[in-house]
């Protein structure tokens, strides 16, 4: 396994910060979680659509927060971490025609996923030292 720390640099996103993940259980957020299983030697190309897609499309949609990627360190899976203001953003994110297409072309390229939705509900912190 290679640690390539050039194409993590590659993948980062402009952020502000306004757009950054809130991890506030009274923020109201939905979060939903995708799980892409890829073989390792295409990680690196899955990614790059993922975040491109996100980068050009998703975060224009109305109610859309956040979106953050993991990659397995066995490089065989990504985890989109993505947050909406409501479910009801997050359900007519998923009526809009860009994003239908989008979730069509998303399974040809990165595999099957479902997106689970969750509420965040605690977070404990590390003990201070």
């Amino acid at each position: 396994m290679t640690n390539n720390n050039a194409s993590r640099t590659a993948h980062a996103a402009p952020a502000s910060e306004a757009s950054l993940t809130t991890l506030d259980p009274t923020a109201g957020y939905i979060t939903t979680m995708n799980t892409y299983t890829v073989a390792p030697e295409r990680v690196e190309e899955v990614l790059e659509y993922l975040v491109r897609s996100a980068t050009e499309t998703v975060r224009y949609v109305p109610g859309f927060v956040s979106m953050n990627f993991h990659v397995s360190l066995d490089r065989t899976q990504i985890v989109n971490y993505g947050q909406w203001k409501s479910r009801e953003a997050m359900a007519a994110a998923r009526e809009n025609p860009q994003i239908v297409a989008l979730m069509s072309e998303t399974a040809k390229i990165a595999g099957g996923s479902k997106p689970v939705p969750y509420e965040f509900r605690q977070c404990v912190a590390a003990a201070s030292e």
